[in-house]
């Protein structure tokens, strides 16, 4: 018997950025996010021998630890070690291992917050595992938790809400375990639309953390350039759900575009020359917007593109080295189920 659980990845219309503390608790952060039809996969059994093995696909590696040994913090799956600390029994039958076996389906560094949605895969499956009662917004809160406080990863808040939610949801934030989830009634036809009329670019692997110490660093200091940037960007975030809402999808389009240009301002590095470029060729071919998701500086970015253009969109980004594929979305949150080999 085998437990596996899924979680979606996501991309933020607008928003982002708005949930690195200390803003949502001095202003209040909002973010528009959508979860995409790719996933963090978390795959828990048992072992006929007595060893605690971690294994991950996306990082090539394996490790092992005695039953009851320590699981300390020294760079290799720190976050999945948090999980377990937090969640794994006191005592395991004298008999038996415990094998926990994780892959996404996008590189490390994709900024479609993949590692969060990760910790909510894990976090279902032993769950799952050992029957325990928590809620969504309990499960969102421990994933939150366990990166930002146990592994002290730096980051908002919107991932681990988008993984467990899932669909189209307006997240409001006012600080840590202070988040209220608004899921969107969007008409299907909306949402087909909007499928259709994106693509998916991927630009290379990137870290995040400095981008994400710079912004804070920014607005602590009371940078205005960054201060204005985040307000502006809660501001747009409202018009960007209007838009969705009511299908405007070419306003849509453009907010997107003066969503991007406020984010750049909250700190040097969330873009470069090479992202500049392909933003740029891709507006000329005719894109009317797009961003790149998470906090920048590489991963994918998305654009919203008329539909007789593209084409030509992909194939002069695809000139340029990028890889370009289309978008589905997901409308279902965190899932676990049990299989028997």
């Amino acid at each position: 018997m085998i437990i596996r659980a899924r979680a979606p990845l996501r991309i933020s219309f607008s928003g982002g950025g708005t949930d690195l503390p200390p803003y949502p608790e001095e202003h209040g952060g909002i973010v528009l996010s959508a979860t995409l039809a790719r996933y963090a996969y978390a795959t828990l059994r048992r072992l006929p021998e007595k060893v605690l093995r971690l294994s991950s696909m996306d990082y090539r590696t394996t490790v092992h630890y005695g039953l009851g040994e320590p699981l300390g913090y020294d760079g290799q799956l720190d976050i999945i070690k948090a999980c377990l600390n937090r969640l794994m029994p006191e005592a395991m039958p004298d008999d038996q291992g415990l094998e926990l076996y994780l892959e996404t389906e996008v590189p490390p560094g994709s900024g479609l917050g993949a590692s969060s949605a990760l910790v909510v895969a894990a976090i279902g499956a032993l769950r799952k595992w050992r029957h325990l009662p928590l809620d969504n917004y309990q499960i969102a809160h421990l994933a939150w938790q366990i990166e930002r406080e146990d592994v002290k990863s730096p980051g908002g808040m919107q991932d681990q809400y988008s993984a467990v939610f899932g669909g189209f949801n307006l997240i409001e934030f006012y600080g840590p375990g202070k988040v209220v989830v608004n899921p969107l009634r969007v008409e299907p036809h909306i949402l087909y639309e909007l499928q259709y009329k994106l693509l998916m670019v991927y630009i290379g692997s990137r870290s995040s953390e400095k981008i994400i110490e710079s912004q804070v660093s920014g607005y602590v200091k009371r940078d205005p350039q960054v201060v204005e940037a985040m307000h502006q960007m809660k501001a747009l975030t409202y018009e960007v759900k209007n838009a969705l809402l009511t299908g405007r999808l070419d306003d849509l389009g453009a907010l997107l575009h003066d969503e991007w240009a406020h984010k750049k301002r909250t700190a040097a590095s969330v873009t470069n020359s090479h992202i500049d470029e392909l933003y740029e060729e891709a507006r000329r071919a005719g894109a009317m917007g797009g961003k790149v998701s998470g906090a920048g500086g590489g991963g994918f970015m998305f654009l919203y593109c008329p539909f007789d253009r593209k084409t030509a969109i992909a194939e002069r980004l695809t000139q340029l080295g990028a890889e370009v594929s289309t978008i589905s979305f997901e409308f279902d949150g965190m899932r676990s189920w049990t299989w028997r080999t």
